[in-house]
């Protein structure tokens, strides 16, 4: 399955307020790869249906191997 569309789906079946930590290592994907993926979840948020939020510990993007999103 495509990892963009496993994302969306997952996200998807998040009821409101529910969150979920996605890692480069939970998708089995590469540093940079997840780079990409977290613009992409960073965009989509944008929307509105979920947030995304950044560990402390990673707060740039750049660094970050996680996400934690909540379904709003």
């Amino acid at each position: 399955m495509d990892i963009l569309k496993q994302i969306s789906t997952q996200i998807a079946a998040l009821n409101a307020g529910e969150q979920w930590r996605v890692s480069a290592q939970d998708l089995l994907i590469s540093h940079a790869d997840f780079h990409s993926v977290s613009i992409y979840i960073s965009r989509e948020a944008e929307k509105g249906q979920f947030s995304v939020s950044i560990p402390a510990a990673l707060r740039s993007l750049v660094e970050s191997t996680a996400v934690t999103i909540t379904k709003h």
